[in-house]
């Protein structure tokens, strides 16, 4: 065989090596019949907690001057819920954020709330977490009230806050005040917060 027709024929045989290389580090290797037919599973939901899944998804709100307010609820698993809350304003700083957990425990279903500041300090006049209780769950809205034992509680001046999913794609958060016990003093306004979801 000549040099060349020898030299050509070896530059072959390693293009072909290097091309079946190749081929195998493509095809993806077969799993086992278990792993493949094997799906994830998530603890039951809490029955306590079925009736608030309507809270799950991202929301938001566009306020004056460029702010935003944004809440996020995870979907109920287990004994829980989760959700995170940020207010960014129109400059881009956050002022601060709030980090709630509801709870279904023995007779009841607790709402907890801890608020920080931008930088992820407490706020010293919050440095407890807040306390409510459901009070009253139906038709995708659901009332939480203070906890009986206001230093448990530490909800200020709270009475009670609702979430009510007005649609599909609509949340409203409504938080309410107490009464002034002052009579002659005006009632305070509930403060009401109108959510899209986000996709």
């Amino acid at each position: 065989m000549r040099p060349t027709t020898m030299l050509a024929a070896l530059s072959l045989a390693v293009a072909s090596t290097f091309a079946i290389a190749d081929d195998d580090k493509k095809a993806p290797a077969t799993p086992p019949a278990a792993a493949a037919d094997a799906k994830p599973t998530a603890p039951k939901v809490a029955k306590a907690l079925a009736p608030l899944a309507f809270l799950e998804g991202r929301w938001t709100q566009n306020q004056a001057n460029g702010a935003m307010i944004e809440e996020h609820w995870m979907a109920p698993r287990g004994k829980s819920m989760v959700a995170t809350f940020r207010r960014t304003l129109g400059n881009g700083a956050t002022p601060f954020y709030e980090f709630t957990q509801i709870m279904a425990e023995k007779d009841m279903v607790i709402l907890r709330q801890m608020h920080v500041h931008g930088n992820f300090e407490p706020d010293p006049k919050r440095t407890d977490l807040m306390r409510l209780k459901l009070d009253k769950v139906e038709d995708n809205s659901a009332t939480f009230v203070p906890v009986e034992e206001p230093l448990k509680a530490n909800a200020q001046d709270m009475a009670s806050i609702n979430y009510t999913l007005k649609d599909a794609n609509t949340l409203v958060l409504t938080v309410t005040p107490n009464a002034p016990k002052d009579p002659a003093k005006p009632a305070e306004k509930p403060l009401v917060f109108t959510m899209t979801r986000m996709p």
